[in-house]
């Protein structure tokens, strides 16, 4: 099936057309050659000519153009109002795949394609003419687009010859038929019939056995009833039961409803025995050999007029998402879509060549003779313009689950379920849940070395383990955790284990001072886990990322060469260092709180270390993350707060003292007024001179602006500057704190003269 241009210019079907006025809009008219009358019912095909005949008259006649008659065994499919880049017209030109050209107007497309009309569905008017099925629509008033069949619709085509898809008219026969159901299909079918289905499979049947290489002697039988070739009627049936078997296969029922509508039928086919006997004779015949068909085969794959299989890519596409959980994402960084595909309880991330794989074996299952790339590439087309697309932000989302390998436990009821593919899930921990406790002897003598035997301590780092491996926000807690200490004692390997549960793609090494650039802050989109297993002493301006994103708030980001983009960090930070790091800008109570600083004090000698530690601690995490997940609950409990013991509460005293030069100067210089003691005769003012000196003595030169110091001072104990001092002839002095001894004996000679206070 099918022909060339060249050929269907040769065909009788030509006329010539012009434009007329009709109720005031001007329409297209078809003209005959000779200038007579003519249309497209084939009352008028005497005046039909070629296209040369046709192109000659119109261009001697001042005719607008020419067009041809759509015969049978051709169809034309018209989209209006759409340009050639428009997603609806490149999907029926991939569709198709048959001669298109540009319209008169430039602005639609015009298909032109053989196909079998036989399987075009159709109905018959009360004259008795045959007309396109009703539940379709001939103009689709929604989309714009319209379909004529011939010998079902009278129309006739304009010709431009302004190619736009250039093929031949190919056969279209399954495009036509996806297009009546995908795109013409009425919303309310009219005139229902609940067995057409079943007629139109036994149709299809007998058609393609009529053409077989055997269809002659088919059409003996089953059209004309000729027995001629057999001894016997009986004979002779069971001869057509072993042709229509090997078109159906061992189905006893369809071989009898095929059967009936032949020739052959007759009376004595309704004798049970008989049927059953001469059907079983019939499919023995087959040895067991059917049409590929009749074997067990995929839904996307259909068989063409000639019985051969083909690959339907709209089929396979269905055929995909039907047996293949999938998800597509959208990107908010870089402004593309992520795919997952659902492998053993939890979505992995996918590359497009990797999904292209899944769509092939599905072929190669079936028959990898049958492989075609483009086929795989025009699913994978259709696949990923359905345009099902999932916020990046419901990934994970469910904060009460976590993904073993062996199921999904919920925090809430520590019950372990099945896994199921509508939990978004791309964490998997690879270890299996156990309800019983296990014995982690390895880890328990690390952790005891870690912590120097400190229980609370291993507590607190169970716990932010458990909230790591979690899906709980990280920004709930409101916590990050610093390890610090000498090297060689354990607290990069108990990160990197962490790291190691969270799989590759989770977790990223960046410092503090990353966070806070301008396009580092992007690196941790995504995350479970940031931070860096051994950073550098640092000096970080000001913690603004960090504070953001340990608070819950919205962060702005952006990748080099791409827009910025928002979103909030529901992982959390772990760091590990030799040294804490020191930071400016907001060094107050409210950053610091945010750090559980834990001191690591045991290093390991180089003769006791094991290099084997990792391994063996991995070897553990069955029973390692059973501990850090009852440790985890507890935190939940408590309402998100970590069981931070008071070594981290002190350690964060001395470290907010000691990264304000505010709270050094005045741990160091300062101190409460002795009860009964006169107040300072040093006003605040001098105070914070010596302050500044103090910083060139200590801190490089950075002091405080005197704002800053007095604020600093005052929130440090809860009240305000104004309820700190009182006023004095010689200026404001503070009510209870004076110099030290040392600090009057350094720092105020200098200042003895009579300076103004401005503070």
């Amino acid at each position: 099936m099918g022909m060339t241009v060249d050929e269907l210019k040769k065909e009788k079907i030509w006329v010539c057309w012009k434009y007329v006025q009709k109720d005031g809009k001007s329409t297209k008219k078809p003209c005959a050659a000779d200038g007579g009358i003519t249309g497209s019912n084939h009352a008028f095909r005497a005046s039909w000519v070629t296209f040369e005949e046709a192109r000659h008259a119109a261009e001697a006649s001042s005719y607008s153009g020419v067009g041809f008659i759509i015969p049978k065994g051709m169809y034309f499919l018209d989209i209006d109002h759409r340009d050639e880049a428009d997603a609806m017209v490149q999907l029926q030109i991939r569709r198709h795949d048959t001669y298109a050209e540009k319209s008169i107007s430039g602005n639609g497309i015009h298909i032109y394609g053989c196909c079998d009309y036989d399987r075009i569905p159709k109905t018959k008017d009360k004259d008795g003419k045959e007309k396109l099925d009703p539940k379709f629509y001939v103009k689709n008033p929604h989309n714009k687009m319209e379909l004529y069949v011939g010998g079902l619709t009278n129309r006739f085509a304009v010709f431009m010859g302004d190619v736009f898809h250039d093929a031949p008219l190919n056969d279209g026969t399954e495009a036509v038929l996806t297009t009546l159901r995908k795109d013409m299909l009425r919303k309310q079918p009219v005139n229902y019939r609940p067995n057409e289905d079943g007629d139109r499979a036994i149709f299809d049947i007998v058609c393609s056995l009529r053409k077989a290489k055997n269809g002659g002697k088919f059409a003996r039988l089953f059209d004309r009833g000729d027995i001629s070739e057999y001894g016997s009627a009986s004979e002779a049936d069971a001869a057509l039961c072993a042709l229509i078997a090997f078109r159906t296969g061992d189905d006893p029922a369809l071989i009898d409803a095929v059967f009936r509508q032949s020739a052959l039928y007759r009376r004595k086919w309704e004798r049970e025995d008989y049927k059953a006997a001469t059907i079983r004779t019939g499919v023995e015949a087959c040895h067991g050999v059917f049409h590929a068909a009749a074997m067990e085969h995929p839904d996307f794959i259909h068989f063409n007029a000639k019985g051969n299989p083909v690959i339907s890519c709209p089929a396979l596409a269905d055929y995909i998402r039907q047996n293949l959980h999938y998800i597509f994402v959208r990107d908010s960084a870089r402004h593309g879509v992520l795919r997952y595909v659902y492998e053993g309880g939890v979505y992995r991330l996918y590359a497009d060549d990797m999904l292209k794989g899944l769509i092939k074996n599905c072929i190669a299952s079936y028959d990898s003779e049958m492989i075609e790339m483009r086929k795989v590439d025009e699913t994978f087309r259709i696949l990923t313009t359905d345009l099902n697309y999932i916020k990046d932000s419901d990934l994970n989302a469910d904060e009460d689950i976590i993904n073993f390998q062996n199921g999904i436990l919920h925090l809430s009821t520590m019950e372990l379920t099945e896994h199921a593919s509508d939990l978004l899930s791309t964490i998997q921990i690879p270890c299996e849940w156990a309800c019983e406790e296990i014995a982690t002897p390895v880890f328990d003598a690390f952790m005891q070395t870690l912590t120097d035997g400190d229980t609370e301590i291993e507590r607190l780092l169970l716990e932010f383990i458990g909230a790591c491996l979690s899906n709980v926000k990280g920004w709930r807690m409101k916590k990050a955790l610093f390890m610090y200490g000498a090297g060689d004692t354990g607290k990069s390997r108990l990160k990197c284990l962490v790291e190691q549960l969270l799989g590759r793609g989770n977790y990223v090494g960046i410092d503090l001072r990353e966070i806070e650039a301008r396009f580092g802050t992007g690196l941790i989109y995504g995350m479970r886990l940031a931070g860096s297993s051994d950073m550098s002493f640092i000096t970080v301006d000001e913690l603004k990322t960090f504070k953001k994103c340990t608070g819950g708030d919205s962060i702005f980001a952006e990748f080099k060469g791409q827009n910025g983009f928002e979103f909030t960090f529901n992982g959390l930070f772990w760091f590990c260092m030799n040294q804490l790091p020191r930071f400016g800008g907001d060094d107050g109570q409210w950053v610091h709180d945010r750090i559980m600083q834990v001191h690591c004090k045991n290093a390991i000698p180089i003769d006791k270390q094991d290099r084997l530690l990792g391994e063996k601690l991995y070897a553990e995490r069955d029973g390692i993350v059973r501990k850090a997940v009852h440790a985890l609950r507890a935190v939940i409990q408590n309402g998100y707060r970590f069981t931070e013991p008071q070594s981290v509460l002190s350690a964060r005293e001395e470290y907010m003292v000691e990264n304000n030069s505010v709270l050094a100067f005045h741990a160091e210089c300062m101190m409460k007024r002795p009860e009964g003691a006169k107040c300072s005769e040093v006003t605040t003012g001098k105070v914070y001179r010596i302050y500044q000196a103090w910083c060139r003595d200590n801190n490089n030169g950075f002091a405080k602006t005197a704002r800053e110091f007095r604020t600093t001072l005052a929130r440090y104990y809860k009240t305000d500057f104004s309820s700190m001092t009182i006023r004095r002839s010689y200026g404001s002095v503070y009510k209870d704190l004076i110099l030290n001894e040392d600090a009057v004996r350094e720092y105020t000679v200098p200042y003895n003269g009579s300076e103004e206070d401005f503070l």
